[in-house]
């Protein structure tokens, strides 16, 4: 008994140690030096989250005193909005308060800073080794119009100014800052989360994930019209790497693969933080998280959701991690430079026997991806 818990001691010794290596390998390969994040700040893991895996400093905040912009910074905020004020309010929907516009803005005001132009200070330089990462743009758009009791038909003809402001925004800043690198995500299936479940209830109880099948629509209509936005920019800048991640297929298969990766199927459609016992999802628009009445869960790591909007950390993580497990999830691939590919081999060689249990892994991943199979 002994020999074997050694044994086993021993192997999870060395797959410790290979993963450092392949990690340190990793970074010292990358061909990025720093990510610039957009989007909503209470998402801000999945940015920070993207770092860790590229082997890239953990992002500062814009705000912050004594920022260093070679590092990476986060222009995320809260509840940030891609149209403009007086878009909404020409579609008869009170305006937020934060929009992408002002996080564009802030970039531009903090990359010009002391300079006369990027090429005085160099930092167009910087901007062509690093990522711009566009995490969801337009979802909170889509979130704060069905708040507002629009309906889900309204809320569609807004698509096309979402993804024409999101692609202007991309635009921007490859003229102005001449960036390189963009990773522009998708929205998760919005028909997923218990806050629009509870919104949009179905009377259909026999799926087991019950995801409301017109908002996974409409989460599909704007990923598609962002697709081709996105390729109308490939074809006018060549030279630009535009990456899309696609999120809805890559909450999809947490969602599916949701007990292999440790997540509980008993609350897989349930809020950590809410109301317990209101609606089949503990949430209730009257009593959010962070509100009077509202309850945080004991066992975080076990739920997908947070709140009636957000994933928890952990199902954030997963989702990142599903993005670069394998083919399908980011269309095109990372390019790397020639200048990496000695460096690439190195990494390949070290962590030749560290893939064998990262195969492993994915394909018990492959093996589960049908456990959940009616949603």
């Amino acid at each position: 008994m002994a020999s074997l818990t050694n044994h086993c001691f021993f192997l999870i010794l060395l797959l410790i140690i290979f993963a450092a290596s392949s990690a340190k390998a990793q970074k010292e390969s990358s061909p990025f030096y720093s990510i610039y994040s957009f989007g909503d700040s209470n998402s801000a893991s999945t940015s920070d989250h993207l770092a860790a895996v590229l082997g890239l400093p953990c992002l500062q905040h814009y705000t912050e005193e004594g920022v260093d912009f070679e590092s990476g910074i986060s222009f995320m905020t809260p509840r940030a909005t891609v149209m403009s004020p007086f878009s909404f309010i020409k579609n008869g929907i009170p305006a937020p308060q934060q929009s992408h516009h002002s996080q564009i803005s802030a970039f531009m005001k903090l990359f010009y800073k002391d300079c006369f132009s990027f090429h005085d200070c160099g930092r167009n330089k910087v901007l062509q080794k690093a990522i711009i990462y566009m995490d969801q743009p337009g979802f909170n758009d889509y979130k704060h119009s069905l708040l507002h009791t629009k309906s889900i038909s309204e809320v569609s003809k807004l698509v096309p100014d979402v993804v024409e402001t999101i692609k202007s925004s991309i635009e921007q800043l490859i003229k102005d800052a001449e960036a390189k690198h963009f990773v522009v995500t998708g929205i998760i299936p919005m028909g997923c989360l218990p806050g629009f479940g509870t919104m949009f209830p179905e009377d259909d109880n026999s799926r087991k994930i019950k995801c409301h099948k017109g908002l996974n629509l409409f989460a599909t209509l704007h990923n598609d019209h962002l697709w081709q936005a996105l390729e109308e920019l490939r074809l006018k800048y060549p030279e630009v790497e535009i990456v899309y991640a696609d999120y809805f297929k890559a909450f999809m298969a947490v969602l599916r693969n949701h007990a292999f990766l440790g997540f509980k199927t008993e609350t897989l459609m349930k809020v950590c933080c809410g109301s317990t016992g209101s609606s089949p999802f503990n949430f209730d628009p009257l009593r959010q998280c962070g509100e009077k009445g509202a309850v945080a869960c004991s066992d975080r790591a076990s739920h997908i959701h947070w709140d009636g909007f957000r994933l928890t950390p952990e199902a954030s993580n997963n989702m990142i991690d599903t993005l670069f497990s394998k083919k399908g999830f980011v269309f095109p691939e990372f390019k790397f430079e020639r200048d990496h590919g000695a460096a690439a081999a190195k990494r390949h060689h070290h962590s030749k026997v560290y893939g064998r249990f990262r195969d492993g892994l994915r394909h018990l991943l492959e093996l589960h991806a049908n456990s959940v199979v009616d949603y």
